[in-house]
């Protein structure tokens, strides 16, 4: 085998990566819908953190022999506000304007992330400003501004909820950004267990406050089930592919598979939730992936 064949065989399995990733990823826009329809989000979203963090810190702690350097003294107080804003603000954010929003309008919201990205790249002086990129920006706002068009087949969404979802694709971009500055040295696991960890440590007074008050004995199998998923599905699994691919792509180019997200959580909640696809949604949410396609194009 010659060495191009390897290093283009290695390229695929990260790109495999990636797309399992992002498929799940909006499989799991369902799956938590399905679990707040009997737990309330905050609560949701301060189990799951603090669940996936144990997971994600025993994960980390079993692959430290790996040779990398160690996380220096430092740099704890910059993967603490890392964790804050790209996990404690980002879960409470996504499953509480989940809530209050469909589950396709959440990652046709989700996919303006990309956009996100790129601007917090461009301040960092990661990426080159375009006159291509402030178009394709115009555009998917245009389609961000055409889901809040009332539609009487699509009473469960809601401006509040997906201004929440906005704030949580915000949240993520800062961590995709700020988290591949620190993963090109330490690795993208060792980023993302330790900021988990900070996450679940700051959502940990609330979960609990919310958890003595809330009746566990009402929550069915499949709520739960929908919440196994949420948690060691998506938050473990999937962040750890995705921090695989962190080191190895462009924070822009990684976020871009985020197109994926809306595409599959649309084809699962007409089965699985009943939430019908209407002339809004897809002019909608086919601005807004025109838009953040261009984007990536110039």
């Amino acid at each position: 085998m010659t060495e191009g064949s390897s290093s283009g065989r290695g390229q695929w399995s990260l790109y495999v990566i990636v797309v399992a990733v992002y498929m799940f990823w909006g499989g799991n826009f369902v799956f938590s819908k399905i679990a707040l329809r009997e737990m309330p989000g905050a609560l949701v979203a301060g189990m799951r953190t603090i669940i996936a963090s144990a997971l994600l810190m025993a994960f980390y702690r079993g692959r430290r022999s790996e040779g990398r350097p160690a996380l220096r003294r430092e740099e704890y107080p910059r993967l603490f506000l890392i964790g804050v804003c790209g996990i404690a603000i980002n879960q409470m954010c996504f499953l509480v304007g989940l809530s209050l929003t469909s589950a396709s309008h959440a990652s046709l919201v989700i996919g303006l992330t990309p956009f996100m990205v790129l601007f917090l790249a461009l301040f960092r002086r990661h990426e080159a400003f375009t006159f291509n990129r402030a178009f394709g920006l115009g555009v998917a706002v245009c389609g961000m501004l055409l889901l809040q068009k009332p539609s009487t087949s699509a009473q469960s969404a809601s401006l509040l909820g997906d201004l929440l979802i906005l704030g949580a694709g915000l949240s993520f971009a800062v961590y995709t950004v700020f988290g591949k500055e620190l993963a090109a040295e330490h690795g993208g696991i060792a980023v993302i267990a330790v900021s988990y960890a900070a996450g679940g440590l700051i959502l940990l007074p609330m979960t609990l406050y919310f958890a003595s008050r809330f009746d566990f004995s009402h929550v069915s199998a499949g709520a739960w089930w929908a919440f196994a998923y949420m948690t060691v599905v998506s938050s473990v699994l999937c962040y750890i592919g995705w921090a695989y691919a962190l080191k190895r792509l462009s924070a822009s180019r990684l976020s871009a598979f985020s197109y994926l997200q809306p595409l599959v959580a649309t084809l699962l909640a007409l089965p699985m939730l009943g939430e019908p696809i209407t002339a809004t949604l897809v002019s909608g949410g086919g601005l807004i992936m025109a838009g953040v396609f261009l984007s990536e194009r110039s």
